[in-house]
């Protein structure tokens, strides 16, 4: 029984995921290209106006040198989560959201980035968004207290809902409608306008999993975009929550 953040999710309730992306299994080349300072990576990209299905990318350093892509269509089809590295590989996995509990695929192919341009694009190999261009830095440090509060998401044409409660200090407890519980935290990422996402799912059949990924706040401050994918990154999913 697939739990409850894995589960089809239509493109109501969702403003995740993404549709034709690397190749599973290689499709994108993934020899080494460039080197580069993943870092400088970090941003919101998106794809160019008439590009179907209308891409986001949001990238964030990670502690050992390299960069996590989390790559989102809107029609909520796909989720790619790429970790991007100084010699300019992007390898990773491939979930298909629209078909539930899918499996992730492997992906590998390389990122090309042209940081000098005005504005900065980078694009992935075999990717058929094309290019990217950068819409946001993220650089003014998320707020802790920005996401405090009661969080939900309807799901499944409204036949689930997901029910999140952040505290003052970002911990995290939650339940679903289909007998999953969640705890875990949320908690602002340094120096960065995202939020580090992680909590264990337990559900009514037994099933334990816990994931880990990323939050973004719009404009509002109202709406929590959250990708995460397993530990053993087998699954991916998308929520977006709203306040």
């Amino acid at each position: 029984m697939p739990t409850a953040i894995a589960r089809k999710l239509p493109a109501t309730a969702l403003t995740l995921a993404l549709g034709g992306l690397l190749a599973a299994c290689g499709g994108g080349g993934g020899g080494s290209g460039p080197t580069i300072d993943p870092a400088q990576l970090k941003g919101r990209w998106v794809t160019a106006a008439g590009v179907a299905p209308a891409t986001t990318a949001v990238v964030v350093p990670d502690a050992n040198g390299a960069a996590n892509a989390w790559l989102l269509a809107q029609d909520a089809s796909r989720l790619v989560k790429l970790v991007v590295r100084s010699d300019s590989s992007a390898n990773g996995k491939s979930y298909a959201l629209g078909q539930g509990n899918a499996t992730g695929q492997a992906v590998t192919g390389q990122v090309n980035a042209a940081l000098a341009a005005s504005p900065k694009t980078i694009a992935f190999t075999g990717l058929s968004t094309g290019t990217l261009t950068q819409s946001d830095t993220l650089a003014t440090p998320a707020v802790q207290a920005e996401v405090q509060g009661n969080w939900s998401a309807t799901l499944g044409g409204n036949a689930q809902t997901v029910q999140w409660s952040l505290t003052t200090t970002g911990n995290m407890t939650g339940t679903s409608t289909t007998g999953c519980t969640y705890a875990g935290s949320v908690a602002a990422l340094a120096a960065t306008a995202a939020y580090g996402v992680s909590f264990n799912e337990s559900c009514a059949d037994g099933s334990k999993t816990t994931f880990n990924g990323v939050g973004t706040l719009n404009v509002a401050k109202n709406g929590l975009t959250v990708v995460v994918a397993s530990a053993d990154e087998s699954r991916g999913a998308a929520l977006f929550l709203a306040k």
